[in-house]
């Protein structure tokens, strides 16, 4: 018995990977069943055994991305040894430290996404992180609450709030980034204007934590600059 679900969860994988890669290459739009099996050289049957719908394998495919996401960030939202801020700053630190180590994928994935036939994916992508991590954020702002920290009086609906405002960034950054300055005073005017706009999404958080000004940095002049380099 143990076999047969090793296997099952083997050949479930199987499907994911698959599916991952020709989405990322084709499109959602432009995958079709048909193509996923034959890269997998199985039966049409085998995949409806799996799974209901292409739509169906695609939201067993954002569950599986979400996952490891919030695999990555519990140790650090359950550390007690760790302060609220602390928590907060490594959250995003680690987030950005992160992508910028796998940047050449970071940058494809980006490239991909933002394809237009890829934007169901990338929407249904974006709103699954936010109801799978805001929850995890949300343990962090009421731990800053019972610090003394933060003055939110709803982390629940607020922690959603603060990574709508990461993502509005990231959007902010994808022209530029897929798109860059072709001289270097292009890229120091290019360089400021994100700047500016890295600082006025942390000073519109901290707003929105009762944080005083400067307390809270979603990246660092370091990092910013390291995207394009």
């Amino acid at each position: 018995m143990a076999r047969v679900v090793k296997e099952y969860d083997e050949r479930y994988a199987e499907f994911l990977d698959v599916a991952q890669r020709l989405f990322y290459q084709k499109g959602y739009d432009q995958t079709s069943i048909q193509d996923i099996i034959q890269e997998m050289r199985v039966a049409k049957g085998l995949f409806y055994h799996y799974f209901r719908s292409k739509a169906d394998l695609l939201d067993a495919l954002i569950e599986r991305i979400t996952d490891q996401a919030v695999a990555s960030l519990r140790p650090l939202v359950d550390d007690p040894a760790l302060d609220a801020q602390t928590k907060l700053r490594r959250f995003f630190d680690s987030t950005q430290n992160w992508k910028l180590a796998n940047k050449t994928f970071m940058l494809e994935l980006t490239r991909v996404l933002y394809r237009d036939e890829n934007t169901l994916m990338r929407t249904k992508i974006a709103r699954a992180g936010v109801e799978r991590i805001a929850p995890l954020l949300a343990d962090i702002l009421r731990q800053g609450v019972a610090e003394g920290v933060y003055d939110v009086e709803h982390p629940n609906e607020s922690a959603p709030i603060l990574l709508e405002l990461g993502q509005s960034l990231a959007n902010t950054m994808v022209g530029p980034l897929l798109n860059p300055p072709a001289d270097a005073a292009a890229l120091e005017a290019c360089l400021a204007m994100l700047e500016r706009q890295v600082r006025a999404h942390e000073r519109a958080m901290e707003r929105i934590l009762g944080a005083p000004p400067g307390s809270l940095v979603m990246m660092t002049t370091e990092q910013l600059r390291s995207w394009f380099t």
